[in-house]
């Protein structure tokens, strides 16, 4: 049995990452050093130390005079996550498939499966975990360490933008059918071809994000 320890300063930044995907801490929100450790029963230290390396992954931004701040993204810096994300998660693809194994492939086709379940069930949470392992298997297999670093924190980063999507009428299932042409790919060994379907796939999940953006302001004006 492997048992896996992790530090104080690992489990306050998974709270503090959870409660700002989750909405718990909104964009524009000032996160206080004093504060969160008593609402998490911790001292200061692994808290800043957090605090900073959410930073790191777009989640917080450190601004003068504010301290610690929830980041808030423009549509324009939405745009450029995912136009990053695109690339440099169409290259982990591309590395990935010249290693990809039948066992990678299996592994692949549950989560497949896992997804298309969970858009029967309209069941978000179990469809967003299984995205995140679909990922993060690539990134694994891409055998590049400082890659697959970045790419784990844009993937936080645009947590949140993430959760718009999948509530996108028609978008469940668009995302299962691009995730499966990127498994088709690698399955072929066609890393050229897994890149193409890979930016393609958050090409298109940006376009959609911000299409509901200004169809939500228009509303909102109207």
């Amino acid at each position: 049995m492997v048992v896996t320890y992790r530090t104080m300063q690992e489990i306050v930044c998974d709270a503090i990452r959870d409660g700002i995907l989750r909405g718990r801490y909104p964009a524009g929100r000032r996160l206080v050093a004093g504060d969160l450790a008593g609402e998490l029963g911790v001292s200061r230290m692994p808290v800043r130390e957090a605090l900073h390396r959410l930073s790191a992954a777009g989640l917080v931004s450190m601004l003068p005079h504010r301290g610690a701040v929830v980041s808030e993204l423009s549509e324009r810096e939405i745009a450029e996550l995912y136009h990053i994300r695109a690339v440099l998660d169409g290259l982990a693809t591309r590395l990935a498939a010249p290693h990809f194994t039948a066992a990678d492939t299996s592994r692949m086709e549950s989560m497949l499966d896992e997804m298309a379940g969970a858009v029967k069930t309209r069941n978000r949470e179990k469809l967003l975990r299984a995205n995140r392992e679909f990922h993060a298997l690539i990134w694994q297999t891409a055998q590049a360490p400082r890659l697959h670093a970045l790419l784990e924190n844009l993937y936080d980063a645009s947590q949140r933008f993430r959760n718009i999507s999948v509530l996108l009428r028609g978008r469940l299932a668009q995302i299962t059918a691009e995730h499966r042409r990127i498994a088709r790919a690698l399955a072929r060994g066609d890393g050229r071809g897994a890149e193409r379907a890979a930016i393609a796939h958050y090409e298109g999940t940006a376009r959609k994000i911000l299409t509901s953006m200004k169809a939500g302001r228009g509303k909102a004006k109207g």
